[in-house]
């Protein structure tokens, strides 16, 4: 017990670690860009062809271009990997998922804000055009992502059914059952949820969600109270506070699936013609770009 918990401890360390180093880079990366041009990015319009760096700052000179190349390439490197690893037999037991998703969304987002940087703050043209698709996929990305943690899912990251959800609630609570204390957890965790119904609308289903939210909060902490005042073990007490946290997360996705599956379903309607158009004009631009003649260093 006490290895398996070890092995489990320092797989979260690590995922949180990655996700630290995700963070950082996408948060320091466009601050840096942003401080190290600082003069330029805040020079009026008009008055940024007299600069001496124009030349290398403009859309097409070499920083800027280089910058859009770099944000493209992120852009079309995120969509790829993820899209293959779901999609593709070969990569279908390579990592979690959840990992996958998680790097196509730090290199869809450092993309976009490289190429943003690219444009200099302004765009006309197929150029604008190809920009505001680009942040309208990063900005349904953010709400896809937020759909995604609501869905049920097993450890591959395939969707779970309402059966296999069920059985995935049963099986969490025949463990807890195990001891007198997991069975006051199921049935604090259980009557906690029983007063909260399954949404109807959308707005009831957003009012639902943060009365759910708020649930688990409080269930948390009432599962560290029951938990933290029993004599068990270090490696008992942690079974037992992570299967009541997992029975708890599962309650609340059974309460909102069917909601959340169609809401997901209608997000899926939308972002991917949006991210078809993105990569059409971008591909436009490119090409127009390329016909002028600016290769950049080539």
């Amino acid at each position: 017990m006490g290895r398996r918990n070890q092995n489990q401890y320092e797989g979260k360390l690590s995922h949180r670690v990655f996700i630290i180093f995700l963070i950082a880079v996408g948060v320091l990366a466009p601050l840096s860009l942003m401080l190290i041009r600082w003069d330029y990015y805040t020079t009026p319009l008009s008055l940024r062809p007299f600069r001496q760096d124009y030349a290398v700052m403009k859309p097409s000179g070499a920083y800027s271009h280089g910058l859009g190349i770099l944000g493209s390439l992120f852009i079309v490197t995120g969509v790829t990997l993820y899209s293959s690893r779901k999609r593709l037999r070969v990569l279908r037991d390579v990592g979690k998922l959840s990992w996958w998703l998680e790097v196509h969304i730090f290199l869809c987002l450092i993309g976009p804000i490289l190429v943003t940087y690219h444009t200099t703050f302004k765009a006309g043209g197929i150029a604008a055009i190809s920009l505001w698709t680009m942040l309208s996929v990063v900005a349904s990305g953010i709400i896809g992502r937020f759909l995604y943690v609501l869905v049920p899912r097993d450890h591959s990251g395939e969707v779970l059914s309402l059966g296999e959800l069920n059985s995935a609630i049963e099986h969490v609570g025949t463990s807890l059952r195990g001891s007198l204390i997991g069975s006051r957890l199921v049935t604090m965790i259980d009557e906690g949820f029983r007063s909260i119904a399954a949404p109807r609308g959308i707005l009831d289903t957003l009012v639902t969600l943060l009365r759910l939210q708020r649930l688990k909060q409080q269930l948390a902490g009432k599962i560290r109270a029951i938990v933290g005042s029993s004599y068990v073990g270090l490696d008992e007490a942690q079974r037992l506070r992570e299967l009541g946290y997992q029975r708890a997360s599962l309650l609340q996705k059974s309460i909102l699936l069917d909601k959340v599956k169609q809401l997901f379903f209608y997000w899926h309607a939308i972002h991917l013609p949006f991210t078809i158009i993105m990569f059409i004009t971008l591909a436009l631009h490119v090409t127009v770009v390329v016909l002028l003649g600016y290769r950049w260093i080539f």
